[in-house]
């Protein structure tokens, strides 16, 4: 891709919207997490967690319905755990943690699908379809021992998703504070949260810790919605996102959704059943 032929193109200070045209990023930042201070008056009340998350957002249950189907796809995944980025090696201007203490396996970023990953986890990939709005998806995979700053995201009228699939046998010492709620990670508990609120991870144990992790937008009233609409289109459209897809795609060998698995032990049951050596000729 054309793209990354601009090396800065990802770097802090600069907000590529093409490879040659750019705006200041510090200044950008500013604005959007001032519009993020008026929205969030707008917003559910959040961080939420376990039921109560999913009382106010039921289509989420969709991920709780393909929680084994998801595990399995994880699984596969973390066979090819060297493979997977560090999230400063996809999107440089992003937070670092030390080394690879932070790896990410996007699936869909801005509303761009990427291909090459999530043709290895299928099953999850279409669990994330059945969510409408998705525009970001991805396993969040922290090592033990890993800390990530406290920080804002500065997507306003976002909400964040996390779908825990893998925490240390002591939850307790793996957890998130966010705008002053401590929660920590169990297994198919959901947690709910507005990224652009202050949030700070520790994982103190010496175990791996993965969240999916799903972004989508909040329903927005008129002219907020103006705002947060205009800011995705330019963002998803923008030489950052794109060249973000490109670092990304690290073709994790693809792998057969469990339908297809299904449909191809029917064919060979009906094949082995028709076959002439089981026909009845009395």
């Amino acid at each position: 891709m054309e793209i990354d032929k601009n090396p800065n193109v990802g770097q802090k200070g600069r907000f590529y919207l093409t490879k040659n045209i750019w705006l200041p990023q510090e200044p950008i930042e500013k604005l959007n997490l001032k519009m993020s201070d008026m929205i969030l008056r707008r917003m559910p009340r959040l961080p939420l967690g376990g039921d109560d998350a999913l009382k106010i957002f039921p289509v989420l249950g969709e991920l709780r319905k393909s929680h084994d189907k998801i595990k399995a796809d994880l699984q596969y995944l973390l066979s090819h755990h060297e493979e997977i980025p560090a999230l400063h090696e996809v999107h440089p201007r992003d937070l670092y943690v030390a080394g690879r203490a932070w790896r990410t396996f996007l699936l869909k970023i801005w509303g761009h699908e990427v291909k090459e990953n999530t043709t290895a986890v299928p099953d999850t990939y279409a669990a994330i379809c059945r969510i409408p709005g998705v525009h970001t998806a991805l396993f969040s995979i922290l090592a033990g021992g890993a800390e990530i700053e406290p920080h804002r995201g500065s997507a306003a009228g976002v909400i964040r998703f996390h779908y825990p699939l893998i925490v240390p046998t002591e939850p307790e010492k793996c957890w998130i504070e966010i705008g002053g709620y401590h929660f920590f990670w169990e297994e198919g508990v959901p947690l709910v949260f507005d990224d652009t609120r202050e949030h700070w991870v520790k994982n103190q144990t010496d175990q791996t810790r993965v969240v999916l992790i799903i972004d989508f937008n909040a329903d927005m009233p008129f002219p907020v919605n103006l705002y947060t609409g205009l800011r995705y289109n330019l963002i998803r459209r923008s030489a950052e996102v794109k060249a973000v897809v490109q670092r990304a795609a690290i073709g994790v060998p693809p792998r057969e959704s469990s339908q297809s698995q299904v449909s191809k032990g029917l064919i060979s049951m009906a094949s082995h059943t028709t076959s002439p050596a089981n026909v009845d000729r009395s």
